[in-house]
């Protein structure tokens, strides 16, 4: 079995008596630079809130918006960039791919509001939104969005449980997943759980040509909100959780799933893990399902996890980590963070090597290739 570390430091300095924290500025350096993939994102400075596609060292284009972003989607057919405002935000927003140009900007139907994810349909004719909606106290609700039309929206579908969250195509291209958050909150009363002693979190896959939710699978712990995933070329799902309860839980936070199985809980083995604030953020996996990457920004931790002993092989600290995805041109994993840098992270390597840096910049939690 392939030794594990556990790597510290924005420039992950391998893990020792002494420990040394580098200083965030040292990732500025460009002298051990490594090529990567342009990646769309949502970000914030001094100046508000912006979209965009960050290419090499800055902005390839960038727009402002009124409110926070959370992820985004790339339409490579019709070459046009998807945002979705964080929740309880009401708001997709179109940009021409090209030129950088807004093209549209899409409100919830009434009654509802987006919960920060989308996923295209295999031939790109439709988006479907994670969604509450409000005027059915709450409930979740897949929204399904018309690209051919102006993104209009064609109805919504109920996912038969609250909070749903990050969603995905499954490869057979029939089959929506769903991680589940279980969390009840309506805007009259912000962002307060409303229902803390009975949150229902899970998996749910969703049919596309009936409409009906096929598997629920159940979270091992009722506080444990599932939140956000990624899916292997094999059809397995990698998924990370938000502990609801008093912290920190010692709850594991990751878990990994085949259709018609319960979730199985990744191991940490022998390696110093131990979440303070269990909240998992951006999950990715390689393009051969060998790798995954999650990101724990309120305890400054980025993990990479064996898909197939399923147990954990590397950790970093990385101050306030943010999006992970994986770059299938440079074979690695893009990070960014909320200190504005950009790092590529290759399993196997001790350090996180620096892409790019933005003073001032603090990139959202997500990431998504523009390839």
């Amino acid at each position: 079995m392939q030794r594990r570390h556990f790597l510290l430091g924005s420039s992950a300095i391998l893990f020792a008596p002494r420990l040394l924290l580098a200083a965030p500025s040292g990732l500025g350096d460009n002298s051990n630079k490594r090529g990567f993939s342009p990646v769309l994102s949502a970000a914030s400075n001094a100046n508000g809130h912006r979209i965009g596609v960050w290419r090499n060292d800055g902005w390839q284009y960038s727009q402002p918006i009124n409110h926070r972003g959370h992820d985004s989607a790339y339409h490579r057919r019709r070459q046009e960039l998807i945002f979705f405002s964080r929740r309880p935000g009401r708001e997709l927003y179109i940009v021409d791919a090209t030129t950088g140009s807004a093209l549209l900007t899409i409100q919830s139907e009434e009654g509802y509001h987006y919960y920060g994810h989308g996923c295209l349909s295999k031939d790109g004719h439709y988006l479907y939104t994670t969604e509450n909606h409000i005027d059915n106290d709450g409930a979740g609700s897949i929204g399904i969005y018309d690209c051919e039309n102006n993104y209009r929206c064609v109805g919504h579908i109920d996912c038969e449980g609250i909070g749903p969250h990050e969603l995905a195509l499954m490869p057979d291209a029939k089959t929506i997943v769903i991680a589940i958050g279980g969390i009840k909150t309506l805007p009259a009363t912000g962002r307060q759980t409303l229902n803390p002693e009975t949150l229902a979190p899970a998996l749910h896959y969703l049919d596309i040509e009936s409409r009906k939710i096929v598997e629920k699978v159940a979270a091992p712990h009722y506080q444990l909100s599932l939140r956000h995933l990624d899916i292997s070329p094999d059809g397995s799902v990698l998924v990370g959780a938000q502990f609801q309860g008093q912290l920190p839980s010692d709850k594991p936070l990751v878990f990994y799933h085949r259709r018609g199985q319960t979730l199985q809980t990744l191991d940490t083995g022998e390696l110093p893990l131990h979440f303070k604030r269990d909240y998992i953020a951006s999950v990715s996996i390689d393009d051969r399902g060998k790798w995954g990457v999650t990101s724990c920004p309120r305890d400054n931790l980025v993990c990479l996890w064996d898909l197939q002993s399923l147990s954990l092989s590397q950790v970093w600290n990385l101050r306030d980590c943010a999006g992970a995805i994986y770059d299938q041109a440079y074979e690695q994993f893009i990070l960014s963070n909320g200190d504005g840098q950009l790092l590529a992270l290759v399993p196997g390597n001790k350090t996180l090597k620096p892409l790019a840096y933005s003073a001032g910049t603090h990139w959202d939690n997500h990431l998504t290739l523009c390839v």
